[in-house]
């Protein structure tokens, strides 16, 4: 398994909503591995702006023709995770402890009301349903993880395959097969569900990570952490150590 899967670096915690009123802040706290480098959710118009300027400084004449609109393309994402109340979006690069191959990969968290209450597992059930009912094409597994439910699902999916700006002889029908895993953690009540969602297109190695969703997951909490009664937490948000979720696990 790859290294990055051993160690957790930081909590991430909820935004501030500095007084603004349409800003509904939904609590949730985790901690993200090493090897992701996180991308701003928090007016990422201004950030992508800032970041076009430095890199058109320092771009080639080649490069300078294409950042605006690759760029243009970035900002109009992160625009839309925002909005679907995503609270974390990271670029990971990592090295396989497998074959030693080079990795890339996405990392996206989100959380949303479920507009009631009521018992999680029945919650997690209900997407279970709705997913074959929908003929979803994987693999999905609802274990107790540190005394809660979560629900982990494993699937590759075939996704249009991104056209560089001015590239020439690009195929605008071809496909590329993309590695996913997802992890669904409901609130203790049921009115929240939080989703981790990780991507590559590196399929072959994709099934290394599975042992860093499981550490997301057992690291997330709606509360925070010095406020939790769940050991794994403690005072200071301390990661859960791999051996206690393999035991969890069976």
């Amino acid at each position: 398994m790859s290294s990055i899967s051993n160690g957790l670096d930081h909590v991430v915690q909820p935004q501030e909503a500095n007084g603004d009123p349409d800003l509904v802040e939904l609590p949730l706290w985790f901690e993200v591995p090493t090897g992701f480098f996180a991308l701003p959710l928090t007016d990422p118009a201004e950030a992508v702006h800032q970041a076009q300027d430095v890199l058109l400084e320092l771009a080639t004449a080649e490069q300078q023709a294409v950042i605006p609109a690759v760029l243009g393309a970035l900002g109009e994402l992160l625009e839309d995770l925002a909005a679907r109340q995503s609270v974390y979006c990271g670029l990971g690069h990592h090295v396989s402890g497998v074959d030693g191959a080079e990795v890339s990969s996405t990392l996206v968290v989100s959380v949303q009301r479920t507009g009631g209450t009521g018992d999680p597992r029945m919650l997690l059930g209900e997407m279970v349903r709705r997913r074959g009912e929908q003929d979803w094409q994987g693999q999905a597994d609802l274990l107790d993880l540190l005394g809660r439910p979560v629900l982990f699902s494993e699937s590759v999916r075939e996704l249009p395959e991104p056209v560089l700006p001015g590239a020439a002889g690009g195929d605008p029908d071809a496909t590329a097969a993309v590695f996913s895993l997802e992890a669904l953690v409901p609130s203790p009540d049921g009115s929240l569900l939080a989703c981790v969602d990780f991507a590559t297109p590196f399929v072959g190695n994709g099934p290394e990570f599975r042992m860093m969703m499981v550490s997301i997951a057992a690291s997330l909490s709606f509360e925070p952490p010095e406020q939790s009664d769940r050991p794994d937490q403690g005072g200071q948000g301390a990661s859960v150590p791999t051996s206690s979720i393999r035991a969890a696990l069976g």
